[in-house]
């Protein structure tokens, strides 16, 4: 019995180490509320569920696990913001994919009709994070990502 009961207690004392020593993430809709308060962004069409994130870029519902974001439906500023927590490290692959995948595509629509915009998102990119993936087109787009960092880390 005292065998047990010390083998219980120390399990007990690993988890709540374990704890203690995880990350305390904000959700993502509010690391986005965050980058809009105080960085800005331009009008956006905000990511409403799960299933604008299949549309527009062909990620499975079961392969997130948080996410916000939105798109700027104006047609000439290229400005996107996606900011996904994946369910898992495969998804997250899935999702980097997907997103890469739209970066080059928007890379391709700007080259030769938009030259402005072509040079904004030709310095941006699709990053992860553990399981946080992003993708920020954006003039402010270091700005956005220092926010979205610092929120990742904890701190």
């Amino acid at each position: 019995m005292r065998k047990l009961i010390s083998v219980i207690s120390i399990l007990l004392l690993i988890c709540v180490l374990l704890c203690s020593c995880s990350k305390n993430v904000e959700p993502l809709s509010k690391v986005f509320e965050q980058i809009k308060s105080e960085v800005g962004v331009s009008e956006m069409v905000e990511f409403g569920s799960v299933s604008d994130l299949d549309r527009f870029y062909g990620i499975a519902a079961e392969d997130i696990g948080d996410f916000a974001g939105g798109i700027n439906n104006s047609g000439v500023n290229q400005e996107e913001i996606v900011l996904v927590k994946a369910s898992s490290s495969d998804a997250a692959e899935r999702i980097k994919t997907a997103l890469t995948n739209r970066y080059n595509s928007k890379l391709n629509e700007t080259k030769n009709y938009n030259p402005e915009q072509y040079a904004i998102i030709e310095k941006c990119s699709v990053e992860t994070n553990d399981l946080y993936v992003s993708l920020i087109i954006s003039e402010k787009a270091s700005a956005m990502r220092e926010i979205l960092n610092k929120a990742i880390s904890g701190k």
